[in-house]
């Protein structure tokens, strides 16, 4: 009997519980907005020969956003078995790192820089991410690509992610 009583002074009041229940649900709900969040955004800056070129932000992207980019530039084919289903024939690798900083890139940034119809006429390119093609190198473009991973939650272990460690305010791409 005395084990029973010193188990129930361990216990928390239902005030603390709820409590604690609200500060739990709080930081849900701060967590689920990971993408909104300017502290989530890098600053990406494409630097050339010591010259500062141009600049931008990429944000985290979704694991749902990362799967349409890879949808997007994955070709697909009828599957030999069933002619009424599609299989993923060939993915480009250089169309999906695109299309991954495209996505990433914050909107009001996206619409003046990637989508820019004058930057579009001058390349004959008809979607933004194209645009990204003729304007990065491949090493700055799998560089940026590393930071959106970063940022997004990947290269990290998960006690890095609860200690919420913070990344450098810029990434340079020299």
């Amino acid at each position: 009997m005395a084990t029973k009583n010193t188990e129930e002074k361990n216990l928390p009041d239902t005030d603390q519980v709820l409590m604690n229940e609200d500060d739990m649900l709080k930081g849900v709900l701060e967590a689920a907005d990971f993408k909104k969040d300017p502290e989530n955004r890098k600053l990406i800056q494409i630097k050339r020969r010591g010259k500062l070129l141009f600049q931008f932000h990429v944000r985290p992207l979704e694991e749902n956003e990362l799967n349409s980019c890879r949808k997007r530039a994955t070709k697909y084919i009828p599957n030999p078995q069933n002619r009424h289903l599609r299989i993923e024939a060939d993915t480009d690798y250089v169309k999906l790192r695109s299309i991954k900083i495209y996505m990433a890139t914050v909107d009001e940034e996206r619409k003046k820089l990637w989508d820019n119809p004058r930057l579009c006429e001058k390349f004959n390119t008809i979607e933004g991410f194209e645009v990204i093609d003729k304007v990065l190198m491949a090493g700055e473009k799998d560089q940026i690509c590393d930071v959106i991973d970063d940022i997004s939650g990947y290269n990290e272990s998960l006690e890095e992610t609860a200690k919420n460690l913070s990344m450098p305010e810029e990434n340079l791409i020299s």
